[in-house]
């Protein structure tokens, strides 16, 4: 569009009436051609900007065929959203970029995002998606009331954000997606138990921690008091802090493995944030550590296929992540779980060994 808008406007002009969804001259192609035209390379850039971030993380809960299906189902949706509401033609994957945002926000709601700011001062941060999605919502809210004429289409952010959000909460409340613990349904559901995990643990400081006539191992003293501050933080939603705690523990006593691996949901917790934030080899070893304590898990399965995808594609041992794969096979009888193992048997095998 860029060349063509110096060597024929017109065809440009032509294309861009055509392609771009409008009330006054819909045609059933806009929704999906206007999710490909830009007003610019800043603008393109941006988007994808954002696709690169959010995109991933949602694709790997959706799956490839369901990101994709979502990914259109949300540009339409924030494109009729738009030419609802907006008279002004308007282009671009925003909407459907917004509504991969908004199931982001259902998804990974305490996940940092790094960003480079330069808003009064100027840094890099880890900022939580639900303050940064947040922000963007109130933004384009503030910007649809205040300048509705300021040639963004705010309606189409908006209605993409919605749909996301909603079509990712559904998904979860009807089992049609599995629940994590890290996701705003589980968080929401779960925060009775964490209020009182957080209760129990400011009783059991006051009372005086390890209180007792006997002597204590200091080893074993020490490690309990790791854990109990790794409890803490997970009890107020602290993730990162928990993680951090949890790999200093390791560190400190690698001869004591038993000991450091701790009750299912904190080990699951930990292991999938130390995933999400890239510490791929940690996160093997904290997914390893919960198969091993608690082979009787009801999600050993996807945990067993995570930890071979780590294994092969991160850790550089893909003849580990098929032996993963194939004893799994042997063992279970689920038809979708078999699909998965053998799709990712396949995406393995076709490393270069």
């Amino acid at each position: 569009m860029l060349i063509l808008t110096k060597v024929d406007p017109a065809a440009a002009d032509r294309i861009g009436y055509f392609g771009a969804i409008s009330r006054h001259h819909f045609e059933p192609w806009q929704p999906i051609t206007s999710m490909f035209i830009h007003a610019g390379f800043m603008h393109i850039f941006g988007n994808m900007l954002f696709l690169m971030v959010f995109g991933p993380p949602v694709e790997d809960r959706f799956g490839r065929i369901g990101f994709t299906i979502f990914y259109f189902a949300g540009g339409i949706a924030s494109g009729f959203a738009h030419i609802a509401l907006e008279s002004a033609p308007a282009v671009g994957a925003s909407g459907a970029i917004a509504a991969v945002s908004g199931a982001f926000l259902i998804l990974f709601p305490n996940t940092r995002i790094k960003c480079f700011v330069i808003f009064f001062i100027i840094g890099i941060f880890m900022i939580p998606s639900w303050w940064l999605i947040g922000l963007f919502v109130v933004l384009d809210l503030g910007a649809q009331v205040f300048t509705p004429a300021n040639g963004i289409a705010n309606i189409a952010h908006l209605g993409g954000y919605a749909f996301g959000a909603l079509t990712a909460l559904t998904l979860l409340i009807t089992g049609i997606l599995p629940k994590e613990p890290y996701d705003m349904f589980s968080i929401i559901k779960h925060k009775k138990r964490r209020a009182d995990f957080k209760a129990a643990h400011a009783i059991h400081n006051k009372a005086g921690v390890y209180a007792s006539e006997k002597e204590v191992d200091p080893i074993t003293a020490e490690i309990a008091q790791h854990r109990t501050q790794i409890g803490a933080a997970l009890a107020n939603s602290d993730l990162a802090g928990a993680a951090d705690q949890y790999l200093q523990m390791l560190a400190k006593f690698p001869s004591h493995a038993k000991a450091l691996t701790l009750h299912r949901d904190a080990q699951y917790q930990i292991a999938n944030h130390l995933y999400q934030s890239g510490n791929r080899s940690a996160a093997a070893d904290a997914f390893t550590r919960l198969l091993e304590s608690y082979p009787n898990d009801p999600e050993r399965h996807i945990i067993t296929i995570l930890l071979a995808r780590i294994r092969a594609h991160d850790l550089g041992d893909p003849i580990g992540a098929l032996e993963l794969l194939e004893d799994l096979d042997e063992k279970v009888h689920d038809t979708d779980t078999k699909a998965l193992i053998e799709n990712e048997l396949e995406t393995i095998r076709a490393i270069p060994q």
